[in-house]
């Protein structure tokens, strides 16, 4: 019994040490693709940004959250929304009205492929109440020329936009 421990002991140590020996260094590589790199002031921008826009739900002020949106358009140029997409959006926000709002995370990747996901809580429930009574907003931060602005993740908005002006 003590041989196989010894053996297997020594068998351990062998293929630890072979692996660890193998181990390919990863290699430099250049990248064409541009590298971003965000600072403390990006994220307080984008933070004081959210913070407004959820302070318009909170106060059920729709047209002042709505009013902060923007569209991301062509050559990545950043527009209001027009006042048909201005519609639809209140729409959407009316619909998901809650009682909280809370900023679940924010991931930044590049100047236009950002998220924040909000959490809103629609209604007060029993603990025990196996109803949802939670939804999920998205908000994509942009930053354009050197200024951020708040998109939102609606592909009929960023698609037609242009087409669809009053």
């Amino acid at each position: 019994m003590k041989r196989i421990a010894l053996f297997l002991t020594v068998v351990t140590v062998l293929l630890v040490a072979v692996s660890c020996g193998n181990k390919k260094q990863p290699t430099p590589t250049t990248s064409s693709k541009p590298v971003y790199t965000f600072s403390k002031e990006d994220t307080t921008e984008i933070m004081y940004q959210v913070n407004q826009f959820i302070s318009y739900l909170e106060s059920k002020n729709i047209r002042g959250a709505v009013e902060m949106l923007h569209f991301l358009g062509e050559g990545d140029s950043i527009r209001a929304l027009n006042p048909i997409f201005q519609r639809r959006q209140a729409m959407s926000l009316m619909n998901v009205q809650g009682i909280k709002y809370d900023v679940n995370q924010i991931v930044l990747r590049s100047n236009t492929n950002n998220e924040v996901k909000l959490d809103i809580t629609l209604f007060e429930i029993n603990p025990a109440d196996p109803k949802p009574n939670k939804t999920a907003f998205f908000l994509r931060p942009v930053k354009f020329e050197g200024k951020w602005y708040l998109t939102v993740w609606d592909n009929i908005t960023n698609t037609n936009q242009d087409r669809n002006e009053d």
